[in-house]
């Protein structure tokens, strides 16, 4: 047996030791878990809306198919949407050190048949990042990557109000073995 096949199979060993510590540890990717009901989604509104690109993937991922309006069984309905940067700090000269971003946007949570099921909510998130002078390009590709994020954090609230708006039906819904 050479050196190089002996490392290789210590490597793959001490791989599959960590991957069964992580798993054992309870670690697992974000997901979301719509009750059985819950099987579509639409979304409607303000096409232009940053967000709704990553709420259809979000939502594909965890398992929903997108349909019509008018035959899905949640409506996700996005209003408005605002987005802000500012200076957060100044250097003694007068140039801004650093800025904050922040998005917003409107949504509601409908039915098939249009019936309000969450009222207009506003989610809003901001993030501070710093201007580096010296590395311009650097500085705007953090700004890009935090504007990802505060789109994906949004998403994921949504989510989450669409996750608890599901089990408020299931749990108000008759169950089959009443009656």
């Amino acid at each position: 047996m050479s050196v190089g096949f002996g490392r290789l199979v210590l490597r793959c060993s001490l791989v599959g030791i960590f991957l069964t510590l992580l798993n054992a540890c309870g670690f697992q990717l974000r997901s979301y878990s719509f009750s059985g009901e819950l099987t579509s989604f639409a979304i409607v509104g303000r096409e232009r809306i940053e967000v709704a690109t990553a709420l259809r993937a979000q939502l594909t991922q965890a398992g929903l198919i997108e349909m019509e309006p008018s035959q899905a069984a949640l409506v996700l309905d996005l209003m408005d949407q605002r987005r802000d940067r500012r200076s957060a700090s100044t250097s003694g000269g007068g140039r801004a050190t650093e800025y904050e971003t922040s998005l917003a946007v409107r949504y509601r949570i409908l039915d098939t048949a249009g019936t309000e099921l969450s009222a207009p909510t506003w989610i809003e998130r901001q993030r501070v990042y710093r201007i580096d002078q010296s590395n311009i390009v650097g500085s705007s590709e953090e700004r890009l990557l935090l504007d990802r994020e505060l789109v994906n954090d949004i998403a994921g609230q949504m989510l989450r109000a669409m996750e608890a708006v599901s089990r408020r039906l299931q749990d108000t819904s008759p169950s089959p073995d009443a009656g």
